[in-house]
């Protein structure tokens, strides 16, 4: 929330607590203040974000390509994402919400999609590598 002050000043600050807001949450909800630290850290976490994205965009595509895949099934494979996003996500979300850890409700599944998405990288960029020790051959991928 940002509220301005009598002499040009903008307060950025977040509310706390539980519920979702709106008008059965009963009356407003205490305001936190956030640094310009924090809001420069929350600014770096959303950056690099992009610049993932942006590394991946650039460098998947031709990289497949080396590896055999078709510019047909290139396209293809970047559909293969938010097909699964379509379904996975709703299921994470129902599952996470039953959850009853005692790290919370959300950590264990963020953890778990952390480790997993490691992997596939590490899977995507030894991809030859693999390939090569399961039998595929330059000859192949031409």
């Amino acid at each position: 929330m940002a509220r301005g002050g009598g002499n040009g000043e903008v307060e950025l600050s977040v509310g706390v607590g539980g519920g979702g807001g709106g008008a059965a949450g009963g009356g407003e909800q205490p305001a936190v203040d956030i640094s310009l630290g924090r809001l420069i850290l929350a600014g770096m976490v959303a950056g690099g974000v992009q610049y993932g994205w942006a590394l991946q965009l650039s460098l998947l595509t031709p990289y497949v390509q080396t590896l055999g895949l078709s510019h047909a099934l290139t396209s293809f494979m970047w559909l293969c994402g938010p097909i699964a996003g379509l379904v996975v996500q709703p299921c994470v979300g129902l599952y996470s919400d039953k959850c009853t850890s005692r790290w919370g409700r959300r950590r264990p599944f963020i953890l778990t999609g952390c480790i997993l998405i490691c992997i596939a990288v590490v899977v995507v960029g030894f991809s030859a590598d693999i390939g090569a020790a399961l039998g595929d051959s330059k000859e192949e991928c031409r």
